[in-house]
């Protein structure tokens, strides 16, 4: 099976196959699964896809992705990206009809819902989409089941586009079914995360890398992705979305949950302060495109 993804990094010229290494031995779950690297982009991506097949999301149960005991107290684990993400993105979905992708257990949507014009959601995983459906979300398996006289004004993809077998033709799936000057917001994992690139921390890349997520972007390869599925006033910024303290437990103890643990170092002042500096590293763990269809 052809590797769909480093097939389209290199027809777009985002890596250079000469300087694609190994970067780590094997993602956690799948120890057949090494991890590339490009050393000229700093684009990560798996050795193989052969692991994801075609159902494997539809037939993958929802609820095991959150160990918590139904839908209220698993958003709970997801409520600061979710208020985050409302904070940011308000704006651009008031009055609009909005579609979010991979949804997941609808934290957005219900933040978002009294704002947007309309929303709805795309959740391949059949117990979620159900789940949604109960509470009012009209909510489509895939985009290619939105029906082709549907237009979205505005459509976010939270940290889903990294779990793409074929990015690209996604990007252009979604295109089709989004207004003329339509926004649509990709947020992902990145590449040049400081645990991976300055601290080049083992622990780290040890618990990060997984079998699901099949690539990890730069901004040049994010935004030469939307250029090429034919996106304009393509926008990326960082985004950090773990602070100091889990950041220091990390290096202190090569453990997550720093931020749970050490509330001493829980400061907002000094948290600003460091996202700060990685973002004029270009070394959050969070990178933010946004861009809009012509």
């Amino acid at each position: 099976m052809e590797n769909e993804i480093r097939r389209q990094l290199a027809a777009l010229n985002v890596i250079d196959e000469n300087q694609v290494v190994t970067f780590y031995p094997a993602v956690r779950d799948n120890k057949d699964v090494a991890v590339m690297r490009c050393n000229k982009s700093g684009v990560i991506f798996l050795s193989t896809l052969s692991h994801i097949q075609k159902a494997y999301y539809t037939e993958k149960e929802g609820t095991s992705y959150w160990s918590a005991d139904g839908r209220e107290q698993a958003l709970k684990s997801t409520y600061d990206d979710d208020y985050r993400r409302y904070n940011q993105f308000r704006h651009l979905v008031t009055n609009k009809n909005y579609l979010d992708i991979g949804s997941g257990l609808g934290g957005i949507l219900d933040l978002l819902k009294p704002f947007a014009a309309e929303v709805s959601a795309v959740e391949p995983q059949r117990d979620i989409r159900l789940l949604l459906n109960e509470l009012g979300y009209p909510v489509f398996e895939s985009v290619s089941a939105i029906p082709a006289t549907a237009k979205f004004e505005v459509v976010s993809l939270f940290h889903v586009f990294e779990h793409l077998v074929d990015p690209l033709t996604m990007l252009k799936d979604i295109a089709d079914r989004m207004c003329a000057g339509g926004k649509i917001i990709i947020e992902v994992p990145h590449a040049n995360d400081a645990l991976i690139t300055s601290f080049d921390l083992d622990a780290f890349k040890r618990f990060t890398f997984w079998s699901e997520h099949l690539i990890l972007h730069t901004r040049q390869s994010l935004s030469t992705f939307l250029q090429e599925a034919g996106f304009k006033n393509i926008t990326v910024k960082g985004v950090q979305r773990y602070p100091l303290a889990n950041h220091l437990n990390w290096l202190h103890k090569g453990e997550p949950g720093g931020h749970d643990k050490l509330h001493a170092f829980r400061n907002a002042s000094l948290e600003e302060a460091y996202a700060n500096v990685l973002k004029s590293l270009d070394q959050t763990d969070t990178i933010i495109a946004i861009a809009e269809k012509p």
